[in-house]
C-alpha cells in the first residue's frame, strides 16, 4: 500500500472525524505528510495527537462552501509541505428528509457543502496538482447516489453530482496526469451516523440488524473505507481513473 507515497502530501476535507479521519490516519501511518481541512476544531485534536506519535499532520480550519477558504487551505498545504499530490474530498452531511419535507434552505446546505464545496476544494487543488507534475482525487461519494432511500433525497442528488463531477474531471485532467476516482461507501457506521439513528428512536442493536441484511453480514466503519482510497491514491493504482468503487457489504446487490 506504500507504493508510490514517498515523500507525497495530502490534504483532507471533512478529516477530523469519521470516514475523514480513518483516512487521515491511514495516509500518516504510510508516511504521507497529511493537511486536516474542517470546520470544527476536531481536526485541530486529531493533528495534534497524531504529531505527538510522530506523525506529519497539520491542520487548518476550512469551510468548503467559500471558495476562499479552500484556496487558503490549498496555499496552506503547499506552504507546509511545500507542494500537494492527493486530495480526498470526504466533507459532507446527510440530514434526512424526503421531497416534500426539504426546504430550499435544507437544500441548498447540502448542496453547498457535498456539491458545491467538492467544486470549490477541485477547483483550488488542481493548480497545485499541475504544479507537482501529476496528482489523485478521491471523492468520497455514497452508494446512495444510485438513487437512494426517500428520506435521504437531497443528500442522494447532492451524491449523484460528485459521482458526475468524478467522471468529468477524470477525462478533463487526464491530460495533466491527475487520476480522478470515487468510493461510494455504502451504510457506515460512524459517530454522525449513530446520532441520527438515535434521534430516530432506533432500537438498541439496530446495527447487528442492519448487518444481517447484507450479503457479508454486517454494516461497514470508517477503517472499511479508508484503505479504498489509499489504494486509488496510492501507485498501485497508477492506470486508474474514472472509476467509482463501492465499499459497501454487498449493498449494491439490491440496486
Amino acid at each position: 500500500m506504500s507504493v508510490g507515497f514517498e515523500g507525497k502530501v495530502a490534504l483532507v476535507t471533512g478529516g477530523a472525524s469519521g470516514i475523514g479521519a480513518a483516512i487521515v490516519k491511514r495516509f500518516a501511518e504510510q508516511k504521507v505528510s497529511v493537511v486536516i481541512a474542517d470546520i470544527t476544531e476536531k481536526g485541530f485534536e486529531l493533528s495534534e495527537h497524531l504529531k505527538s506519535n510522530g506523525y506529519s499532520v497539520e491542520f487548518i480550519r476550512t469551510d468548503i462552501r467559500s471558495a476562499n477558504e479552500t484556496e487558503a487551505m490549498v496555499s496552506y498545504a503547499e506552504k507546509a509541505f511545500s507542494g500537494l499530490d492527493i486530495l480526498i474530498n470526504c466533507a459532507g452531511i446527510f440530514p434526512r428528509a424526503e421531497l416534500l419535507e426539504t426546504t430550499e434552505e435544507l437544500w441548498n446546505k447540502i448542496m453547498d457543502i457535498n456539491l458545491k464545496g467538492t467544486y470549490h476544494s477541485c477547483q483550488a487543488a488542481v493548480p497545485a496538482l499541475v504544479r507537482r507534475g501529476e496528482g489523485v482525487i478521491v471523492n468520497i461519494g455514497s452508494l446512495n447516489a444510485y438513487g437512494g432511500a426517500p428520506n435521504l433525497f437531497a443528500y442522494s442528488t447532492s451524491k449523484g453530482g460528485v459521482m458526475t463531477m468524478t467522471l468529468n474531471l477524470a477525462r478533463s485532467l487526464a491530460k495533466h496526469k491527475i487520476r480522478v476516482n470515487c468510493v461510494n461507501p455504502g451504510w457506515v457506521v460512524t459517530e454522525g451516523e449513530k446520532e441520527v439513528q438515535r434521534a430516530e428512536g432506533q432500537p438498541e442493536g439496530w446495527i447487528e440488524d442492519g448487518g444481517r441484511k447484507l450479503p457479508l453480514g454486517r454494516l461497514q466503519t470508517p477503517e472499511d473505507i479508508a484503505p479504498a482510497v489509499l489504494f486509488l491514491a496510492s501507485g498501485q493504482a497508477n492506470q486508474i481513473t474514472g472509476q467509482i468503487i463501492s465499499v459497501d457489504g454487498g449493498l449494491g446487490l439490491y440496486y
